[in-house]
């Protein structure tokens, strides 16, 4: 999920693409990733899902970009921090 998510934000990804693959992602796998990591998938949901592509209908490509980067890096930092 993470590789998808970076693959978009190095240009390897158009938006479209971006998008349609990590709803169906998500859509596809969170339940095992919730049995398997809990607070970890939990977490993920939160930050790119919920705070970011779910925020992002209304937003130009370059701030779509922008908000993802910005909800990795908190994501990340929330690991880094030992929240989880």
């Amino acid at each position: 999920m993470i590789d998808l998510v970076q693959r978009y934000l190095d240009g390897g990804l158009e938006r479209w693409e971006f998008d349609l693959s990590f709803s169906d992602y998500l859509d596809k796998h969170y339940s095992k990733m919730e049995r398997a990591f809990g607070e970890l998938a939990d977490c993920l949901r939160f930050y790119l899902a919920e705070e970011g592509v779910d925020q992002a209908d209304s937003l130009s490509d370059a701030e779509h970009k922008k908000l993802i980067r910005k909800q990795l890096g908190a994501f990340k930092s929330a690991l880094e921090d030992g929240i989880l």
